[in-house]
């Protein structure tokens, strides 16, 4: 049964809300948030398959792949705007031996253009690591909002777009 107090439960917890402590927190300097951005991620890879597959948000740019694909696809994002996905309000997360599902409030802005949604997150497990996740927002915004940040226009495939520069 799904539960908050699963440990994939409070893994889930500790990626979200603990990155969004660090990325709100506003005693921090620009290179101790760095720095423990940088231990954060580190701590949450720990708990991902060498193997692990995402499955993006978009409808023109959904797309699939591996850990090399997700490294190059978080950096590709974050260079198309200015604050990432941020979560702003973390509602429910809950969690078994096989899947988690995270549903909260997220913001992803670019100069003037802010983007807040409620979103959700699924998660696979298999033996304690994280080994698939899909990103479920409102696909049509996502893609109208990652495709107005690249400054050429773009004709290839999602894996393309997420990949290309990067």
């Amino acid at each position: 049964m799904l539960s908050d107090s699963h440990p994939n439960a409070l893994w889930l917890a500790a990626m979200y809300r603990g990155g969004a402590a660090i990325a709100t927190d506003p005693r921090l300097s620009e290179d101790e948030r760095l720095r423990r951005q940088q231990e954060h991620v580190i701590e949450v890879m720990e708990r991902m398959s060498p193997d692990m597959v995402i499955h993006t948000g978009g409808v023109r740019l959904a797309a699939t792949g591996g850990m090399d694909f997700l490294r190059r696809y978080v950096e590709r994002r974050a260079s198309l705007a200015d604050a990432n996905v941020q979560p702003l309000e973390i509602d429910q997360i809950l969690a078994d031996d096989h899947y988690g599902v995270i549903h909260g409030t997220f913001r992803t802005s670019r100069g003037e253009w802010s983007w807040t949604r409620v979103g959700m997150g699924a998660w696979r497990f298999v033996d304690g690591l994280a080994v698939e996740h899909w990103e479920l927002s409102d696909g049509p915004a996502w893609d109208e909002f990652f495709l107005a940040g690249d400054p050429t226009p773009f004709t290839g495939s999602a894996q393309e777009f997420w990949t290309r520069g990067v």
